[in-house]
């Protein structure tokens, strides 16, 4: 019958002519499918490592300006556009005769307070980097040698700030013009003053030594010069020298 016939083949010995009897196929029966996950695993492997490689080229190339960028919005960050600052600084003012006309000397102290805007975020090219500020002062004081007894007045104030990166001290140079009143008479002064309300004009060079972000000291040296500008005659006018210490608040 077929069927024995189909059995008897099916029981023939391997080593003969016909074929053994065969259980069921396993993906091991034929290498091809393994040997092509093997290539894509290779070709995975070799992209991944060129992408690794790419990136560390890119992040090679990048620290320094990132800690340069780091390093300097660290250093400015009191110094970007609107923030504000608060000065107090007090300091002594000598007379000095710049016309030699032989006027009694008058030195005094005065106390000043200032508040500051940014007006941009620092730029520029090497030391010359920095900003300008924009200042209003309220200052008063008394008169220690000379005539009369007290003074007191506003100044607008334009400052420049030389800002590097890190940099702890922060130089500066501002000028400013505004009022002043004073009990000084014109006798006295022998027309150093002549009116209680005069202008009052000033150049002063400083430096801030940054504490942190936020508080800094302020070292000042300062010429004032006050006068009526010919309003009133004699108008010899008030030239003195001196200088500032204080402190500053970032905000």
């Amino acid at each position: 019958m077929c069927v024995t016939t189909s059995c008897s083949a099916g029981l023939r010995p391997a080593g003969g002519s016909g074929e053994g009897v065969r259980g069921p196929r396993s993906v091991f029966d034929n290498p091809a499918p393994l040997a092509f996950d093997r290539a894509q695993m290779k070709t995975a492997f070799t992209l991944c490592a060129l992408v690794f490689l790419a990136t560390n080229a890119v992040q090679a190339g990048a620290p320094e300006p990132q800690l340069e960028l780091v390093a300097r919005r660290s250093t400015e960050s009191a110094f970007a556009k609107g923030k504000l600052e608060l000065q107090d600084v007090s300091g002594a003012y000598f007379f000095f005769d710049s016309a030699q006309n032989n006027r009694p000397a008058i030195d005094y102290s005065l106390n000043s307070l200032r508040l500051g805007v940014m007006l941009y975020d620092p730029t520029g090219p090497g030391l010359l980097a920095g900003n300008f500020e924009l200042m209003g002062e309220i200052f008063g004081g008394g008169i220690f040698d000379g005539p009369g007894n007290v003074m007191a007045g506003s100044t607008l104030i334009f400052r420049y700030n030389f800002v590097q990166p890190q940099a702890r001290f922060i130089p500066y140079l501002q000028v400013g013009a505004g009022g002043v009143y004073t009990d000084i008479g014109e006798e006295e002064s022998r027309g150093l003053i002549s009116l209680p309300v005069e202008f009052n004009l000033q150049a002063i060079s400083g430096v801030r030594y940054m504490l942190n972000d936020r508080w800094s000291v302020v070292v000042e040296a300062a010429y004032r010069h006050i006068s009526n500008a010919e309003f009133k005659k004699p108008n010899f006018g008030l030239d003195n020298i001196g200088g500032n210490v204080g402190f500053g608040f970032s905000f």
